[in-house]
């Protein structure tokens, strides 16, 4: 991109020693900021959601569910276009950008206005389409901060990125908290969205220093989707399982269970927030060895064994012992969530361990086979669970995510492909343990003890014994298996 440092959006480059340094301050608030999450968040919902029941929490499941994947679909990828493109963003493309993000914000709210009476027709669920369309008003306000927020991750300010996101959720519960006590039920977390994006939007561009100047130009948006539509059709192909809940529970079963799943999601996704940061960085390091193909075997494999140990004991733990403290902290009527929770934790325990094989494809920049995988998942899992949930209830939910388990299959054939055989043995076993310890409710006591046995095969105690080694600061060498 040509043009000088003032004309562009962009600092000059740093050097690299105080490159290094930004990078590691920004990942050190990052993870920060997560764990602050996470702690706002669980409080928050627990608080939220003992006050205003699964019913009133499901209405609120079921519309934010179309409203993100709304979002989604109305950021196309600009996010990722403006933060990694090569050299200076010229201030004419943020404004271009803020300018398209305004107008597929508006186009959400044009969708949701001409079609939530229909939606709503399928969607068997008291209050959703009053809900969906106020809720929807925040979409452009959402999608212009991302402009703002590039700008900042381009700096590497990730200090201030960080400090505005928590405010934004802070600012949520502050508003959201005293209307649910006050008995607004669902509208209470309206309320506290639509301020959230609100306070985020306007917190971004002031730090950025940013005031978007409205641009049209029929050069940079076609070079913007260009550049982003592969990466936008993995990610919009992925979150399609965001209508399951609401589009197949909400209509076979009514907003107490798409509440009372949604909860059980979130739960699982609060304890498996590894996961993600976990696909970032493993994407980082693959990118480096990629030209080296008993490398990235090595890779995929030890991956995929880190990540069970680093899931499978929270989930564990949820699965023994929640059933102990989770009718206290959120009331009786939230008890099916213990039911349904295995086969959730499952499908996330999983898609952990096949984490490797997606961040392979997306090195070699493979996104159409990617979305082809998500398009098999999606569809297993949605037929599956339409089926299930009609004729099992609620755990057909579940049901649905197992059915669509043997998708992973598409990704295995996709990965081996690119990187030749995965050992699947050890990860397999413990995969294997997990989820017996998982159904440890319908199984008996005895399945408890599993995991513990799958940690205790000889291959698993040889390989916990060369990871101890291989991260330990000074150790012997790590023997082969």
């Amino acid at each position: 991109m040509s043009g000088t440092a003032s004309e562009a959006g962009d600092s000059p480059p740093p050097a690299p020693g105080y490159l290094r340094t930004k990078v590691l301050r920004g990942g050190a608030y990052l993870f920060i900021r997560q764990f602050i999450s996470l702690g706002l968040s669980l409080v928050g919902v627990l608080v939220i959601t003992r006050v205003i029941g699964p019913e009133h929490y499901g209405a609120f499941v079921a519309a934010s569910g179309i409203y993100l994947y709304l979002q989604m679909l109305g950021q196309v990828g600009v996010d990722v276009y403006l933060v990694r493109q090569f050299g200076s963003v010229a201030e004419r493309e943020y404004n271009v950008a803020s300018t398209f993000l305004l107008a597929t914000g508006l186009l959400g709210i044009l969708l949701v206005e001409a079609g939530t009476g229909l939606l709503s027709g399928w969607v068997d669920i008291a209050g959703f389409e009053p809900l969906l369309r106020v809720m929807i008003i925040a979409l452009p306000l959402q999608l212009m901060a991302i402009a703002a927020s590039a700008r900042l991750e381009r700096a590497l300010d990730y200090r201030r990125v960080a400090a505005i996101e928590l405010s934004g959720q802070t600012s949520y519960y502050v508003i959201a908290v005293p209307l649910a006590f006050d008995g607004y039920g669902a509208w209470s977390l309206v309320a506290g969205w639509i301020v959230q994006q609100v306070v985020v939007c306007v917190m971004f561009h002031w730090a950025a220093s940013y005031v978007p100047r409205f641009r049209l130009d029929r050069t940079i948006v076609p070079r913007m989707l260009s550049y982003t539509f592969g990466f936008s059709l993995v990610t919009w192909s992925w979150h399609l399982r965001l209508l399951v809940n609401p589009l197949i529970v909400g209509h076979f079963l009514g907003a107490t269970a798409v509440g009372q799943v949604g909860m059980a999601i979130r739960i699982v996704e609060v304890l498996t927030f590894v996961k993600n940061i976990a696909w970032r960085l493993s994407v980082a390091t693959l990118s480096r060895i990629q030209d080296d193909r008993r490398k990235l075997q090595e890779a995929v494999t030890q991956g995929m064994e880190l990540q069970t140990l680093a899931l499978a004991p929270v989930l564990l733990g949820f699965s023994w012992l929640g059933g102990l403290f989770l009718p206290q902290l959120l009331g009786a009527r939230w008890a099916p969530i213990l039911v349904v929770f295995p086969f959730i934790a499952i499908s996330y325990l999983t898609n952990a361990q096949f984490n490797m094989h997606s961040s392979v494809l997306a090195v070699f920049r493979k996104n159409y086979e990617t979305t082809l995988f998500h398009i098999v998942h999606i569809v297993m899992f949605a037929v599956g669970a339409a089926i299930c949930v009609r004729f099992a209830g609620l755990v057909g939910y579940g049901w649905g995510e197992m059915i669509a388990l043997p998708s992973y299959c598409v990704l295995h054939y996709m990965a081996v492909g690119i990187v030749g055989s995965i050992n699947y043995r050890v990860a397999a076993i413990w995969w294997g343990g997990t989820v017996l310890g998982l159904f440890w409710h319908q199984l008996g006591v005895w399945a408890i003890a599993m995991p513990f046995a799958a940690l205790l095969w000889p291959e698993s105690v040889r390989r916990l014994r060369n990871l101890y080694y291989a991260i330990r600061p000074k150790g012997p060498p790590v023997v082969a298996t």
